[in-house]
């Protein structure tokens, strides 16, 4: 038997976790894969129906169908806009315009073909309740000859308390061979009841080396490229490839003078570099500044411990001038205020008070 889930890279307690399950033949009708944004869940997934399928011998045919999303064997359920005059009875895309359904379709196929790749489409903020109502239709269906099918569902959280209601019935009395898999780096957004209705399977950040290489196989990264920006990744590949979007020199090269600046309580100075960004870029760009300004503290830290292992090797000289000048100051504290103004962005919390508070967080270090 080929075992499918050891192609999943780096994650082998989850893959342990998962083979068990499989060779028990006792598989959950319902999983929630948790953890960091983007690091394999939706890959494991996929190699996860394999192995419960394709059990004595490698079938092509079984394997393709599965990569490629194709109905009946993986029902994929993302967020979608809204069509003009769209109601709650209507198809999931019978309203959506003829512009929008070929995007989808086209980053669907990119989906299909590369597991890591993360989906974008405008105005798609929520998983609509009739994808969910369009769910139950499809369990509706006899496939006598198919033992198992999978229901993927993308950004779970991203589902209204009325769909994630509509989905309680299903998960609470699944057909026979339907197993659910519901992928959220957000699990507290869920209700209690879809939750503890799930078994849930907590995915880690990748390693450096895995981040690189995924960037060079999946993404056609160059390996230079890809080995110099895997460490600012912190183990994902949605803020690897974010990184590459927005180009990595410039956003590396922004924090730093953001918190040049903020230091020497240049306020005006950086704020406006911090809403030229958003400008140029969009608000996407705020957490990823925020994580480089992480990485970079965490360095000096590294440094006052005289560890030679940087992530900023090309803005050594910054470090060794901070720690010149505010030898005693707190890092840990600073670290933990820039990660909990970070977390707020996910609240909806004001964003030009978030970025203020980042830069006046900063330039305390300075007053003394």
């Amino acid at each position: 038997m080929y075992d499918f889930l050891k192609l999943v890279p780096g994650q082998s307690k989850v893959v342990q976790i998962l083979d068990k399950i499989v060779s028990s033949q006792q598989v959950p009708h319902a999983f929630l894969f948790t953890g960091p944004q983007n690091v394999g869940q939706h890959y494991t997934a996929k190699q996860l129906l394999k192995s419960i399928l394709i059990k004595d011998e490698s079938n092509k045919s079984i394997e393709f169908k599965i990569d490629k999303l194709d109905d009946p064997y993986i029902k994929y359920v993302i967020p979608l806009p809204r069509g003009r005059g769209e109601t709650p009875d209507d198809l999931p895309y019978q309203k959506i315009s003829d512009v929008d359904l070929e995007i989808i379709i086209n980053e669907l196929k990119e989906k299909s073909d590369n597991p890591y790749y993360e989906i974008k489409i405008e105005n798609a903020n929520a998983i609509k309740i009739n994808s969910i109502r369009d769910i139950k239709k499809n369990l509706a269906v006899n496939y006598s000859d198919l033992k198992f099918r999978m229901i993927i569902i993308e950004d779970a959280h991203l589902m209204s308390i009325e769909a994630q209601n509509a989905l309680l019935k299903s998960l609470e009395e699944p057909p026979e061979g339907i197993i659910f898999i519901l992928i959220t780096h957000k699990p507290e957004l869920l209700l209690t009841t879809i939750y503890s209705r799930c078994w849930e399977v907590q995915f880690t950040s990748l390693a450096d080396d895995i981040v690189e290489d995924i960037l060079v196989t999946r993404f056609n990264v160059e390996r230079s490229t890809a080995s110099e920006l895997s460490p600012f990744a912190g183990g994902s590949i949605h803020t690897a490839v974010d990184l590459l979007k927005y180009g990595f020199e410039e956003i590396t090269d922004l924090t730093i003078n953001i918190l040049r600046y903020s230091l020497g309580r240049r306020y005006s100075t950086a704020i406006n570099l911090m809403q030229n960004a958003i400008d140029e870029f969009s608000k996407e760009i705020i957490p990823i500044i925020i994580t480089l300004m992480i990485t970079w503290f965490n360095d000096v830290q590294k440094h006052r411990s005289s560890n030679s292992k940087f992530h900023f090797i090309g803005h050594l000289d910054t470090i060794e001038k901070y720690n010149q000048r505010f030898f005693d100051s707190e890092i840990d504290q600073v670290i933990f205020t820039l990660q909990n103004l970070k977390d707020k962005l996910d609240l909806n919390i004001n964003l030009n008070l978030i970025t203020l508070n980042v830069i006046f967080k900063i330039a305390s270090i300075g007053i003394r």
